[in-house]
């Protein structure tokens, strides 16, 4: 891989960066089901955005040799395996927010769905060679229209009971930005 390749993936990877730290801001100060409908529909923008970024980073882990740059890979896909249970347990709650205030449960029907080419199938980097125009993915669709069968497998699996009691979503923020941090330090060398 030419260092052209890398430079441009590294930036990419700079934009990704970007926008895992917006969603975890907006995650952070947004109320869940008090959200202004715009700031709802650009969260559902920079999710999407991110889980077909993973998707990308994920398809370039196994293809790269430079291992430093896989290593980043790796910790950038940790990282948004982490903010996507934030947003999972945002959008949960956001649910029970809702059900709530409305006395019912109201399940919302699939949201619009672009047509063309999917957002999970552009490609993180073309390597054709070719002087284009980046293509323009155009706005991303909503999770509404995503199943939620992952976490529902997820929680099949996990089974009922395994959820320690007394752990809340504090002390899991905490984890997550204690992890985060023990992730910034330096490491030594032998």
């Amino acid at each position: 891989m030419s260092s052209e390749q890398i430079q441009k993936i590294r930036s990419d990877l700079s934009v990704t960066q970007t926008n895992m730290t917006i969603l975890s801001d907006m995650i952070t100060e947004l109320r869940p089901g008090q959200e202004h409908p715009e700031d709802r529909q650009l969260l559902e923008q920079l999710h999407a955005t991110c889980r077909a970024m993973q998707t990308r980073i994920v398809e370039l882990i196994g293809a790269l040799e430079d291992d430093k740059l896989t290593a980043d890979l790796l910790e950038i896909n940790d990282n948004m395996n982490n903010l996507f249970l934030r947003y999972e347990r945002f959008e949960k709650n956001s649910m029970q927010s809702k059900q709530s205030s409305q006395g019912a449960i109201r399940r919302p029907g699939p949201g619009p769905v672009s047509s063309g080419k999917p957002l999970m199938d552009a490609p993180l980097i073309d390597f054709s060679g070719s002087e284009q125009q980046p293509v323009s993915l155009g706005p991303a669709p909503s999770m509404a229209a995503f199943p939620d069968e992952d976490a529902e497998q997820l929680a099949e699996w996990i089974g009922p009971g395994a959820a320690e009691p007394g752990a809340t979503s504090s002390e899991f923020d905490q984890f997550l930005a204690e992890r985060a941090a023990a992730g910034d330090t330096p490491k030594r060398e032998k």
